[in-house]
Order: structure tokens, then sequence, then C-alpha cells
């Protein structure tokens, strides 16, 4: 059900690499994915007081080879109108090693700044 089309979102993945001694991402790469915030009683335990600043995506397996923590993600956010290698306006960041099931991966996204900021 999560993985059905039409409940999906555009969402823009950077993809980090490391060049030398210094973290950059790679252009943003146009992905449409089902994700919902964090919202349930176990996250709350799991997460602490901090559970709003997350996502969670939930897609095919067939993906498991896009994400990789410290990526990051404009989810709320426009890409810019020009290349950002640093990413910089990014509003979430792949948060741990995704999860892959059997025929499903779980992604965490946190998000990078508050909402006092």
């Amino acid at each position: 059900m999560r993985n059905l089309k039409r409940n999906k979102r555009k969402l823009y993945l950077c993809q980090k690499y490391r060049d030398g001694k210094i973290d950059k991402y790679r252009e943003p790469i146009l992905l449409y994915e089902n994700f919902v915030p964090t919202n349930s009683e176990g996250d709350l335990i799991s997460l602490g007081m901090e559970y709003p600043m997350y996502l969670r995506i939930k897609t095919s397996s067939n993906e498991k080879n896009l994400f990789h923590p410290k990526d990051r993600l404009y989810v709320y956010k426009d890409i810019p109108k020009t290349y950002d290698e640093m990413c910089e306006d990014a509003d979430y960041e792949v948060y741990k090693e995704p999860l892959l099931f059997i025929n499903e991966l779980e992604i965490m996204l946190k998000r990078l700044s508050d909402d006092n900021e």
C-alpha cells in the first residue's frame, strides 16, 4: 500500500561523496517516494522528544543502492537554481543506514534545522 504510485511525492536526493578530505554532494536526483512523519508511540520511545524532526520513507527494495547515511535531501524545499556542491540548502539528511527487509526498504530522515531557525 505504501508503494503505490498515487501516494508518492517529489523529493530530490543529493548523494554524498568524498573529494580529497572534503565531503561533497552530487547533483540532485529527482525521486518520487512515500514519506511520513514519525508520530507513533514507538517513535516517541525510541527517538525521544525530537521525534517531530524525523521522516520515514518506505519504498521497494530495488532502491537499496540509492540511499546512504549522510546523503542530503530536498523534501519541502526547492532545489537551488545553481548546483551547490555542499548541498547547504537541503532540509533533510539520511539519519542512519537504511533498513532492508525482504521486499521493502526503510529510510529514516532527520531534519537539518529546527523550526526556530
